[in-house]
């Protein structure tokens, strides 16, 4: 008995400690997201996502031809928004991009994930 609840009580922490691991990854994620670094010139957004996005999903409002209004651009996903609206809020609170629900930043991957790798010593 006092076997299972030790085991229980060391599963419990290292959950514990991935969740934590978990939350701080996406606050990081999130300041990132509302950096300096994603503050863009609609002018200077990708030609084809300019096409496929025309109006901002917060106001409705099409975007400006103006060189200089800026954009709030989703690293991961590329979409983006007026810097005036509401899109920080949106990431603050919700953590994913408030078009596609997507991450914020694309999730590395390590290397050899799920790969065996087979090494020959002579």
């Amino acid at each position: 008995m006092v076997v299972l609840i030790v085991a229980l009580a060391a599963a419990a922490s290292g959950a514990c400690r991935n969740d934590c691991r978990a939350a701080a990854a996406a606050d990081a994620d999130m300041e990132r997201a509302l950096g300096e670094a994603t503050l863009v010139p609609y002018a200077q957004t990708a030609v084809e996502a300019r096409a496929r996005q025309r109006c901002c999903v917060f106001c409705q409002s099409e975007y400006a031809k103006a060189p200089d209004e800026l954009v709030r651009v989703v690293p991961a996903c590329g979409h983006f928004f007026h810097a005036a609206c509401d899109a920080d809020q949106w990431i603050r609170t919700r953590r994913t991009c408030p078009l596609c629900r997507g991450a914020l930043w694309p999730r590395a991957v390590p290397i050899g994930a799920g790969a065996a790798v087979v090494v020959a010593v002579p």
